[in-house]
């Protein structure tokens, strides 16, 4: 190969993996429930200082989220090694919320497309440059804030949660219930406060029912962060669509219901500056199917 040829372009360097890290993290189940908001551009811009990324505009607003999952993934102690170095569990559960702003890398905005808010929802941006840059991502595992943190980029902070969400075993504290329609698509998560234990952020509260969602493939879902090496991207790849809810004009206004805590932490500030009178557009929510069930028991001998 000719010397000119070799020096087109200049490879980018990845970015250095921490000792005990393997990625790509496989996810082996998956609950989700992202909330999307159109606001005006002049709430978004400051945020973005430092970042390498430039705000995405739909028509004439920007677009904000905050979105939380639940995911659980069975993790392998290591190959060859003695029982006594094993892990006391073959899986782990995390739970995290992130609040987000659509963005671009800067430099690259002529590539990307002229999409509308909703073909970015329903996965209509393939060169996927449109990505969600992370403000604040609270998280209640220690190792995955600090893999967040020090790979990814991520604004990642400890704290707990308490969240009522979907599913199809409502039944927690050993009273007869009965799993309603309506219970089954409601969303309920409380981010708490890292630092007063009885103060909390907000609480969400995401009705879907009575609503027909349609199958939105935006995945794999482009996250942007900044490193200590400067601004990275990943991919978020999830195995089927995200169910999507247009809920701007579908009523009643209390679709999405959002409370601010006594916290005084700086996400609960900033949320309140982004979303102050803005109403929720779309909602997008991911549940993965039971793999197994284990039904009632029966008699062998009747009495």
């Amino acid at each position: 190969m000719p010397t000119t040829a070799r020096k087109l372009y200049t490879p980018a360097r990845l970015p250095s993996i921490p000792p005990g890290v393997a990625p790509p993290f496989h996810q082996a189940a998956l609950s989700s429930c992202v909330v999307h908001h159109l606001v005006d551009p002049a709430r978004v811009v400051d945020l973005f200082e430092g970042s390498g990324l430039r705000p995405a505009i739909f028509g004439d607003r920007a677009s904000v989220s905050f979105g939380f999952h639940v995911h659980a993934a069975f993790r392998s102690a290591g190959l060859n090694l003695p029982p006594e170095h094993w892990s006391p569990s073959a899986a782990g559960i995390v739970q995290e919320l992130e609040l987000s702003m659509v963005a671009f890398p800067e430099g690259r905005g002529g590539e990307v497309p002229d999409v509308t808010i909703d073909q970015w929802l329903m996965g209509d941006d393939q060169t996927k440059l449109l990505g969600n840059h992370r403000l604040f991502v609270p998280c209640d595992d220690p190792a995955a804030v600090a893999v967040g943190r020090d790979l990814f980029g991520d604004p990642t902070f400890l704290t707990g949660f308490l969240v009522n969400l979907p599913s199809p075993d409502p039944v927690r504290d050993g009273t007869a219930a009965t799993a309603e329609t309506e219970w089954m698509q409601t969303w309920g998560f409380r981010v708490g406060d890292p630092d007063e234990p009885d103060h909390f952020i907000f609480t969400a509260l995401v009705d879907t029912t009575g609503l027909t969602p349609i199958p939105g493939t935006i995945s794999p879902v482009t996250r942007y962060g900044v490193s200590a090496a400067g601004p990275v991207g990943c991919r978020w790849s999830v195995a089927r669509p995200f169910d999507t809810y247009f809920i701007a004009d579908a009523g009643p206004t209390d679709r999405v219901r959002l409370t601010y805590g006594a916290s005084s932490h700086p996400m609960g500030i900033v949320m309140r500056d982004l979303l102050e009178g803005a109403q929720a557009y779309a909602v997008q929510t991911f549940q993965s199917d039971p793999v197994a069930v284990r039904s009632r028991p029966y008699l062998l001998t009747p009495r």
